[in-house]
Formats: structure tokens, sequence, C-alpha cells
């Protein structure tokens, strides 16, 4: 049932009553007074040591960084397993000067929509590199990861068309199907027989289906072995969001469906800089003439400005010095192993984790909430999961695992997960 005012007392709200996803559905005649009641549970999760969300980091995403507490108003040093930054190309000495020298050449922007005067030469070169690391004719940068999928997807499809979605699809790409304006129908997670389900009862031969290579809040991998054979038997076309596999799977790098040796299969890759290449942006990579069509059809890159150039300069470099040198990917695959087996040992619940990105599952969120605070209290950050991102009762922490974490920091990172999770086993809020 949804959240009403008349349910609550807007002088006294206690957030141990509520989550995130009470006021979603919040009945008000005024589009604005949810804000109202969601800002005073937000404070009281404040004054409860809860909100741990969008504390300003105050330097480089390495092993430990400092971080400003908004629960002490401090700045405190924590144990990093938050960031994205796989490979730490983010503070590479060598991407950092190309970046530099870049901005020396071009400034700080792209200040323009890449069909006016923000597409740059720097630009043209990261887009063909790009192709070609991913075996593809062609490719297009959009500004970010998010803006790839809602532009690529909101471009091709129309109203009448299907997209089907495996059941966990990151949220851009919820997002850019409904843009479109086209059906969505999702199948059971990784579920091949239930993917041939859909296909078969669909009316209509303008299909996708929709894809990650690693799921980002569960870190299992895409069965393509058996879900590609049955696209291709109902004539859908695929699209593959490799945000996370990015230089991490497949010999050259290039994700999940190197690795499984089916690229060729794939009609759409997605990828992210944000993630293994420590930047900002995104690509889709695929047939010359779609590249060519998306240029002129997906609103987020045609309304956008465009990638800053010492964006596209960083990136370069790091394709570079990747090509020559992979030994950030062992040490990270590595680490993961290493990670995976403490994690297990200490009793803690990974699910079906096939990579770097390492949920532990908490359950409910009033529980995570409580886990969260003492994680913070004992130097721990890691991402804190709940609803919309996952279902309201899988909430979970995201380890993200690095190449320059340390086996003492990894470690350090389980005895506090294992302490913390053994302290709220039993835990219930105070009323």
């Amino acid at each position: 049932m949804a959240l009403n005012k008349r349910d609550i007392d807007l002088n006294n709200v206690n957030c141990d009553d509520y989550t995130t996803a009470d006021f979603y559905e919040f009945e008000s005649d005024d589009l604005f007074e949810v804000s109202e009641y969601f800002y005073e549970m937000y404070q009281d999760g404040v004054r409860k040591k809860y909100m741990v969300y969008g504390q300003p980091v105050m330097s480089a995403p390495l092993d430990e960084f400092e971080v400003y507490d908004i629960t002490s108003g401090s700045v405190r040093r924590f144990l990093n397993f938050c960031s994205y930054n796989y490979l730490g190309y983010s503070y590479h000495p060598e991407v950092k000067k190309a970046v530099k020298d870049t901005i020396d050449k071009y400034g700080t922007g792209a200040v323009s929509a890449p069909l006016l005067s923000g597409y740059f030469d720097i630009t043209q070169k990261l887009e063909s590199t790009l192709a070609e690391f991913k075996g593809h004719e062609a490719a297009i940068v959009f500004p970010t990861g998010y803006s790839a999928n809602l532009g690529t997807l909101s471009g091709i499809l129309r109203p009448g068309d299907v997209a089907v979605l495996d059941m966990l699809s990151h949220a851009s790409i919820y997002d850019g199907v409904r843009l479109s304006g086209a059906d969505i129908k999702v199948f059971v997670h990784n579920n091949p027989r239930h993917l041939e389900k859909v296909l078969k009862g669909l009316k209509t031969k303008r299909v996708m289906v929709c894809i990650e290579g690693v799921y980002s809040m569960d870190g299992d991998l895409a069965n393509l072995p058996e879900i590609v054979p049955i696209c291709k038997k109902y004539g859908a076309k695929i699209l593959l969001d490799e945000a996370h596999a990015s230089l991490v799977f497949g010999e050259r790098g290039a994700g999940v469906a190197e690795h499984f040796g089916i690229e060729d299969e794939i009609d759409i890759s997605i990828g992210t800089f944000s993630k293994s290449f420590g930047a900002i942006g995104g690509f889709a990579s695929g047939g010359l003439k779609l590249m060519t069509y998306l240029r002129m059809y997906a609103r987020a890159y045609v309304f956008s400005c465009a990638v800053a150039p010492h964006t596209a300069a960083g990136i370069l470099k790091i394709l570079e010095i990747y090509q020559k040198d992979k030994s950030y990917r062992d040490k990270l695959w590595e680490n993961t192993r290493y990670m995976h087996e403490k994690l297990k040992s200490a009793g803690l619940d990974i699910g079906n984790s096939k990579s770097h990105v390492i949920p532990v599952m908490a359950g409910n969120d009033l529980r995570l909430r409580e886990i969260s605070k003492r994680l913070q209290e004992k130097g721990l950050y890691t991402g804190v999961v709940t609803y919309p991102a996952v279902s309201k009762n899988k909430t979970r922490l995201r380890l993200s695992i690095s190449s320059y974490h340390t086996k003492e920091e990894m470690d350090r990172c389980v005895e506090i997960l294992k302490s913390v999770f053994d302290e709220t086993k039993d835990w219930t809020p105070r009323r």
C-alpha cells in the first residue's frame, strides 16, 4: 500500500519505520510534498548515522582514501572497497600526463554537442581504436555509460517494438527502453529456458534482447553460450552491456563475449569508461551503418555535450598501456580469487559472483542500515546497495576488488565484515 501523509507525522518521523521504497509511491496532490516527508526521514537517518551516501571524497580513489564523514563532521581515512577503479588507471602516471598535455592543447571541455563543434580529432581516434579493440566496424562515444544505453535503445526501438530484458538489467537499460516507447518483457535472470518461452510468445520480429556481461549487483556472468543461440533462433537482436567486464574478461580484454568466444554474434556492445578505464563516458560498438544511424537518432548523443578531449586522451593512453602490459589485470584476478575464498571461509554469502564485483548479502533494508553504520565506524568503505537498485529483501554490500589491494587490506576487510555481520545477526531496529 502506498504511503500517505495521513500515515506519518511530519514532526516525528522515525527512519526505522520506513525505507526508500515507501516514498516512491507517496500519495499526495502536491508534487513536491513527498520531499518534505522524505527529508525528515533522511535527517533522522543522519542523526542515527545511517546515511553513508554522498559523502565527499577528499583524495584519489586509492586502496585507502580520505572521506569527509558527515556523521562526525571530520575527514577520516577509510579502507576503500567501493571504487570501480579496478585496475588503478585513474591515477596512473602516464595516463595523468596524457590528460594534462591534452588540456594544455584543447582546454578543459568539448563545449559543444558532437554533431556541431564538439567532435574532436582525438575523439575520432578513440572511436576507431575502440572499434578495433572490440572487433567491430565502428564505435560511438557517449558522455556517460548511462547515456550510452539510454541513447542506443531509445534511438533504435520504437512504440510497438519489444525489448526483452534480463530482469536484473541495469536501470539505464530499462530507462532507455521506456524512453523509446517500446514494450518491456523480462525473463528470469540468466535463464535461457524462460527467455525462449518469452521470445516464442511474441507477435513481432522487431525484438531486442538486453543482457549484461557482468551483472553489476551480483557479479555473475551472462550465460551467453546458451542465451545467444536462442536469440538467433528467434531472430532477436542482442545488446550486451560490458560495463564491468571491459579490460577484465577476454584475451584482449574486450569483455565476456570475447571470453566465451562469441563476440561476432553480438549486435551491439555497450561499454563504459567509469569502471576499469578510471574515467567518465561510455560507448556503443557494432556495424558501421548502425553506428552512423545512431549519430543522428540517439538523443542522448545528439543533445548532450560531447566527451572532453582530455578524457579521450586518457582512455587512449590506457588502451596503449593495456596492450603492452596486462599485469594489472593479472593482479586483479589474483586478488579476486583470494577475496572470494576469504569471504566464503568467513561464512559470508557472496551469491553467485564469478568476478571482481562481489555482493555480500544482508537481507532487509533496516539491517543493512545498521551494518553500514558499523562498517563506517570501523573504517571500511563499501557500496551499500538498497532499493531500487535491488529488490527490497535482497539488499547487500557490494565490494569492488582492485589490482592495488594488498592481502593485508583484504584480510582486514573480511575481518571487519565478519565482525559486523556477527554483531547484527539478530539485530532489530529500536522503536
